[in-house]
């Protein structure tokens, strides 16, 4: 299993190089919205499915071939990274070893109720947990989550979570047309948001290719509109990836072209500016995959995104729970 992948061209932390301890697609949720697909593996079981030595061996491996080619490290996956069971044991032995590069855990917060899991995050610099809806319907519509998790719960883990935790708290929220924009569901997250008191409020949308075609983001019209409901001073909406290309050739460009996009489709200038290598150099590396049949196109808001084949939604494929509660 490959631990490491990127750095991905992240919209809100710049070159974010990933650390990824979850079998794909292995989540707590199955979101409408999710770029890494459908959930193939619903559950809450949190498991060791890889060894915190083998991250360091494989970020270890990477700097030693692209110095200073990230501006972050980032827990995030194709699942849920609170699954991995020795979370807390990594996030301490890589903040040890990276003491320069700020660490940050992207969650959907589902398991912060369990005091464990709350416990294995104090170390990292920003944690960013997701609450896209208040509203029971609205929550197990959006995000399709595991029949054992109860968002009351989940919710008041992560106001626990705020009073445990001292780093930068972030709150995303991942705006849905005709799901979670309605003014109803924003009151109601606003007030549970304020509630909190994080340090950041992130707005955020669908821009990629989500797990059920029919997904639809938001405007920025829209977006804007949205933000009134949060506080002004302490609210982002997510803005666009701005990378720095060196130009520089890479001949292991199509594997890490490859490792990028099996956990995130992007198009061809955010993996040029990401990978630091020429926007003619990533046309050539993504036509060569092309014609291997390893890689395809997608177009989504009139973008077009780079997937892997198996990538194209199959929306009649279900995914397997398990009933671990």
């Amino acid at each position: 299993m490959k631990t490491i992948f990127g750095p991905v061209p992240s919209r809100r932390l710049g070159r974010s190089l990933g650390i990824d301890v979850i079998p794909p697609k292995t989540c707590s949720y199955d979101c409408l919205y999710c770029e890494s697909g459908r959930t193939t593996r619903l559950t809450t079981e949190r498991m060791a499915f890889v060894s915190p030595s083998k991250v360091l061996e494989d970020l270890n491996d990477y700097f030693e071939h692209y110095p200073g080619a990230a501006d972050v490290l980032t827990f995030s996956s194709a699942g849920e990274p609170t699954l991995y069971e020795p979370l807390g044991e990594l996030i301490q032995l890589v903040k040890k070893q990276f003491p320069s590069l700020p660490l940050i855990v992207l969650t959907n917060g589902s398991l912060l109720w369990k005091p464990e899991v709350r416990h294995a995050l104090l170390m990292a610099d920003r944690v960013v947990p997701s609450v896209d809806a208040v509203s029971d319907a609205v929550f197990r519509r959006l995000n399709r989550p595991h029949p054992g998790l109860d968002n009351t719960v989940i919710l008041e883990g992560l106001r626990a979570f705020r009073r445990e935790y001292s780093g930068r708290l972030h709150i995303e929220v991942m705006l849905v047309s005709g799901l979670n924009d309605t003014d109803e569901e924003l009151e109601k997250i606003s007030r549970f948001v304020n509630s909190v008191e994080p340090d950041h409020v992130e707005l955020n949308t669908v821009v990629r290719p989500p797990s059920e075609p029919e997904t639809r983001g938001l405007s920025r019209e829209r977006m804007e509109k949205c933000s009134r409901f949060f506080p002004s001073a302490t609210t982002l909406i997510i803005g666009s990836f701005n990378g720095l290309c060196t130009g520089n050739e890479d001949p292991d460009l199509g594997r890490r072209v490859l490792t990028l996009v099996e956990r995130r489709p992007c198009s061809i200038g955010e993996m040029a500016a990401a990978l630091g290598v020429s926007k003619t150099e990533m046309d050539r590396a993504v036509l060569s995959l092309e014609r291997e049949n390893r890689l395809t196109r997608y177009l989504y808001n009139d973008i077009e995104y780079v997937c892997p084949p198996t990538r194209t939604p199959c929306p009649d494929e279900p995914a397997t729970r398990d009933r671990t509660p």
